[in-house]
């Protein structure tokens, strides 16, 4: 990793590369370090260009800010496996969608979390913990709840370049989404087209009370 990093920077770093993004308070609670002191770390960070802060909307409330890592800072695949990878999708086609390519790698996925969101009731609770189970892989950041449904929502695309050669990455995260929740999930905005989130609409049998995001996020303030 260049710059090299050290002491409580790199745990910072770590910190929000794990989680694949994070606040000022999660990153010093998890720490044990003052929050002032992790906005000067994050800040250096964001100097040597390894992370960037994003606001995040909330279903009631004002926009926080979350901190993410950037391509430099979460690395980049070396060029042989990146060319293998794209020639991979452009066989696949752009449009056309290899089912059970698709159908494996979400099952593989979903398998991965599963346990993390047994028991949930359904409804806002199964919606919010898959959606904060999905986080740490950056699918997903937040929910909301609106009269056609749970939206559930992501601003930063995990594999903008994969996303552009084929539609497989994006068919692969929606059905592993379908898969948690146990019901169908429609995919209805794409920042590879051109909006500023992906965002995911599935209707459940349980009438949501009211509206919310991720349970790290619900009752936070602003950092």
């Amino acid at each position: 990793m260049e710059p090299h990093l050290h002491g409580t920077r790199e745990r910072v770093f770590d910190y929000v590369v794990e989680h694949h993004g994070a606040r000022v308070e999660e990153v010093a609670d998890a720490l044990g370090v003052k929050a002032a002191a992790i906005r000067r770390h994050l800040d250096h960070l964001r100097a040597d260009g390894l992370i960037e802060s994003r606001p995040v909307k909330q279903a009631t409330g004002r926009p926080f800010l979350s901190w993410y890592p950037t391509a430099k800072g979460a690395g980049e695949a070396p060029p042989a496996y990146a060319d293998l990878f794209a020639r991979i999708l452009g066989w696949l086609g752009k449009e056309h969608i290899d089912e059970a390519v698709a159908t494996g790698v979400a099952a593989s996925l979903a398998e991965r979390h599963r346990d993390e969101v047994a028991g949930s009731e359904d409804g806002e609770d199964l919606i919010e913990h898959v959606t904060e189970s999905l986080r740490r892989e950056g699918i997903l950041e937040t929910w909301r709840a609106e009269d056609d449904g749970f939206h559930l929502v992501n601003s930063c695309c995990p594999y903008p370049q994969a996303a552009e050669l084929s539609r497989l990455p994006c068919e692969a995260d929606r059905q592993a989404i379908s898969l948690l929740i146990g019901k169908d999930v429609e995919q209805i905005e794409r920042i590879v087209d051109g909006s500023l989130c992906c965002e995911y609409r599935v209707q459940l049998n349980t009438e949501p009370e009211h509206e919310g995001v991720a349970a790290s996020d619900a009752t936070e303030g602003n950092a």
